[in-house]
């Protein structure tokens, strides 16, 4: 083969080992070194022969080997792939690379603003709007009595009546269950202390409602409920693993109140259920277990029942409204003799997050606000970096080049620092969504679903990446758009006036923005203050509550319960320290009484209606002290008598109930009170001790004597001038020195189960404020840096005028006006915003104006005392110029 023949063959076999090359590598470096390989083998062929050119083709495949799949795999190459966006990608991370500082700054910001944002948004997901756990969960409704033609209650319990006609409806309906809450101690043998678990019963056919099934063993079978039923158990997940977790607890028994259950499942850990309540918030079940009666046999006009409804899928809402309304008919005309009874049903996750929505959606909004107000802060920061780059951008449009690079370079620098922000700001929210579950309500819907996972923390990034690329717009276009020759004069004169324009606006949006979160939170807070200072209606501070309940299979007889708890009663006051023991069926702020309808034959207030004069009330047993433990005041009559008398014919009612039947508590006392075929007479008249909210009073209460009404399950309440969570041992000593086998929950203090009641208050409050001081720091950075750079644009001017005989007073009352005119500017485009804000709050405000002039005065207020420091700060440069040596550098 001749010379030609040769460096033909070698130019192909360097062509073939290029392809381990990546494309753009071959474009660029291709055609070089095939013309260098080829000058190799030639030099190679003259001097020593084919030997040498084939030495020289095992060279270059160790080459390609080693190089070329390193090449692939680097990332500049694979950003270069891309083109200019890829070019310029690497070059942003490069320069970002050499200002750790700007990068630390705005990712440290970034990360808080979209952390607290992730945290608010994983909340408001996972309870609003990410789907329910069952099958078809839109089909899912819970249906409610309207009571308000017998009485005042549009949200009322089913009878088992109702359950039973809607089961038989057909038509779109294609089943409803009923289900009954109990509070049950569970024994589960040797190791497992005795404790009161929440025990749902239901109808067999729940589970098959809701599409779920146990993760072992089986659910009811049809035929396992109603009378002589046999007593089966389904149990949670976390209640199995309280247990022990153990697979072969179904076939074993475990006892409920003393009577043994079979297990005959276990349900998912991902399943969860709430049923909601008509009064208080929604309650969680530990296990399940069939109803023991028979629905259509129950009393029509006993509402103990939630009733659970699945619609034939796909049915609009409105022809559910018209089959439950139908049903609701057949019922009110059988067994009310159509004197009004409703049904309505209300779609399942609307029922059950009815009571946090309003909450939610201010929250929401407000991190919303929050995004917007970083999204302008960030444009604020790129625009000086833009300013400080000012120069560069005028040599490379000077060298050609386009408008389009300069363009692209802030856009991908924003990216990059907005995807930063986003991944650091998800990783924070991991930690900060566990803090804020802790500190969310107990009854807070879906609460054990709140956690961040994968495709929430990808959309805070990518969220992060967006604020960046939205921000970097307002710089880059500038950036773009402006001509050269007003670039080059601006770099003459060391700052023009076009990017300082833009960023004055941007911080007037910023003051503007700033004043509407810090309004919001100056109205929430102060109305979370209103609550703190509301009177419940009694005196938390040093009481101690712990629930005992007493099985009727250990004690059948009443005489035996009340000997235990006459026993328990002195054992607790035996405690050191503790000065009045008492008991009651349900304490405040638990939403716990039990509700009747009663009558007082000849009071004032009566009218003649049936309807007003038969008014639902709540009714709680008490042991006697009670009053005095919780420190609830006697506004007329008298206490309970310590002596058991009268088969307990004595009640003490609130003043609620004594305003609604008579002109004074003191009229009311020794009137009759017939509830039923029962009459009862009034001894004493006491403040109201606030049920469910702590601002406002409730139903008319009514107080039996616990002993005397056959209680067993009472919340015992001691008083003590030690600290109240210091007796919990003691507390317990106590109790199972009495009984070991009692069992015992929610000892906890008053004080805290106060605080519980206010704890969606409070996380809104938090969260809120928590927005506003950023959004405020954020505005106060804006203005720092205007200011800084003003005075660093003017330093020249600035030296001239002292030159000419101003003095630095003058110049800093100059410079800062200039930011002060911005804040005054922002808050008077901002008072619009803050007044919708207000509207939008008004749904979670307690005793607040959405217009409280205090709340956004002193949110103004506040706006305007730091931002004056952001300006003052910055401005006292002025006193540091001085003429000649400002002048002769200038010069220079």
């Amino acid at each position: 083969m001749n010379e030609a023949g040769w460096l033909r063959l070698s130019e192909r076999w360097l062509r073939l080992l290029l392809r381990l090359y990546p494309p753009d590598f071959r474009e660029a470096m291709g055609p070089a070194l095939v013309e260098a390989y080829r000058d190799r083998c030639r030099a190679a062929l003259r001097g020593r022969g084919t030997g040498a050119v084939i030495g020289i083709w095992l060279g270059a495949l160790a080459d390609s080997v080693r190089n070329g799949p390193g090449e692939r795999m680097r990332p500049a190459v694979q950003w270069r792939r891309g083109g200019n966006w890829g070019r310029d990608m690497e070059i942003a991370i490069r320069r970002l690379v050499r200002a750790p500082l700007f990068v630390a700054s705005v990712v440290g910001t970034l990360a808080v603003g979209l952390g607290v944002f992730a945290v608010v948004s994983t909340v408001v997901y996972r309870v609003l709007v990410a789907p329910l756990p069952y099958q078809h969960p839109g089909d899912l409704y819970f249906v409610w009595r309207d009571y308000r033609a017998f009485f005042n209650l549009d949200r009322g319990w089913l009878g088992g009546t109702d359950v039973a006609e809607l089961q038989k409806a057909g038509g779109v309906i294609e089943g409803a269950a009923a289900l009954s809450s109990s509070r049950r101690t569970l024994t589960a043998g040797a190791g497992v202390d005795p404790a009161e678990i929440t025990v749902f019963g239901t109808s067999p056919n729940l589970f098959r409602l809701l599409g779920a099934a146990p993760e072992l063993g089986r659910s009811f079978a049809d035929a396992e409920s109603g009378p002589g039923a046999p007593p089966l158990i389904v149990l949670t997940h976390q209640l199995w693993q309280r247990l022990g977790g153990n697979r072969a607890i179904v076939g074993t028994d475990v006892r409920l109140n003393g009577a043994p259950y079979t297990v005959i499942g276990v349900m998912p850990k991902s399943f969860g259920f709430a049923r909601h309540s008509s009064l208080g918030p929604a309650e969680t079940p530990d296990a399940y277990i069939a109803l023991d009666v028979k629905l259509a046999a129950t009393r029509p006009g006993a509402g103990m029942f939630a009733g659970l409804l699945r619609a034939r899928h796909g049915t609009p809402p409105a022809q559910v409204t018209q089959a439950v309304a139908a049903v609701a008919r057949i019922v009110d005309a059988r067994d009310f003799k159509s004197r009004g009874l409703k049904l309505y049903p209300v779609a399942l996750r609307g029922d059950l997050v009815a009571a946090v929505r309003p909450a939610l959606r201010v929250l929401g909004a407000a991190g919303l606000l929050l995004v917007l107000v970083l999204a302008v802060n960030l444009s604020t920061l790129l625009l000086a970096r833009t300013m400080q780059r000012e120069r560069e951008f005028a040599v490379s449009r000077a060298l050609g080049a386009n408008p389009g690079a300069i363009m692209r370079a802030t856009l991908v620098e924003g990216s990059v620092l907005g995807g930063l922000g986003g991944a650091v700001g998800a990783l924070a929210a991991v930690w900060g969504t566990r803090v804020l579950v802790s500190l969310a309500p107990a009854d807070l819907p879906r609460r054990e679903y709140v956690a961040m996972d994968w495709g929430l923390a990808s959309g805070v990034v990518l969220t992060g990446a967006v604020l960046g690329l939205l921000a970097a717009a307002v710089p880059a276009l500038w950036g773009a758009r402006v001509k050269l020759s007003s670039l080059l004069s601006a770099v003459a004169v060391r700052g023009g006036g076009g990017h300082g324009r833009m960023r004055r606006v941007l911080v007037v949006v910023q003051v503007a923005l700033s004043l509407m979160m810090l309004g919001t939170a100056g109205l929430v807070v102060r109305s979370f203050g209103r609550l703190l200072r509301a009177d419940p209606g009694f005196d938390p501070a040093g009481v101690l509550s712990v629930r005992v309940p007493v099985s009727g299979q250990r004690f059948p007889d009443t005489t035996a319960v009340l000997v235990l708890q006459d026993r328990l009663q002195a054992s607790l006051s035996a405690i050191n320290g503790v000065s009045v023991v008492s008991a009651t069926s349900a304490l405040p702020l638990t939403a716990g009484p039990d509700q009747t309808t009663m009558g007082v034959p000849g009071a004032p207030g009566n009218t003649g209606d049936d309807a007003h004069d038969h008014p639902l009330v709540d009714y709680m047993g008490v042991r006697i002290g009670y009053f005095g433990a919780m420190r609830i005041r006697i506004l007329a009559g008298r206490d309970f008598e310590p002596s058991r008398v009268d088969g307990g014919t004595e009640v003490v009612v609130d003043r609620a109930f004594s305003d609604y039947f008579f002109p004074a508590p003191a009229a009311a006392i020794g009137a009759r009170v017939r509830i039923d075929s029962d009459t009862m007479t009034i001894v004493g008249v006491v403040n109201q001790a606030r049920q469910y909210e702590v601002d406002h009073d409730g139903r008319p209460q009514l107080y039996y004597r616990a002993e005397n009404a056959g209680y067993r399950s009472l919340s015992w309440v001691m008083r003590s001038e030690r600290p109240a969570s210091s007796l919990a041992p003691e507390v317990r000593a106590a109790i199972r020195q009495v009984d070991p086998e009692l069992a015992m929950s929610e000892l906890l203090p008053m004080r805290v189960i106060r605080n519980q009641s206010l704890s969606q208050q409070r996380v809104s409050a938090v969260l809120i404020g928590t927005f506003a001081m950023g959004a405020l720091l954020l505005a106060a950075m804006g203005l720092f840096g205007v200011v800084a750079a003003a005075v660093t644009r003017r330093r020249h001017e600035l030296a001239v005028r002292l030159a000419l005989g101003a003095d630095h007073p003058r110049l800093l009352r100059l410079v800062l006006g200039e930011g002060m005119r911005l804040v005054l500017v922002g808050i008077l485009i901002g008072l619009p915003g803050t007044w919708l804000a207000g509207r939008l709050v008004r749904s979670i405000l307690v005793g607040t104006s959405a217009s409280d002039p205090l709340a956004l005065g002193a949110a103004a207020t506040g706006l305007v005392v730091v931002t004056v420091a952001a300006c003052y700060l910055p401005a006292r440069r002025v006193l540091r110029i001085e003429p000649s040596r400002s002048m002769r550098d200038d010069t220079l």
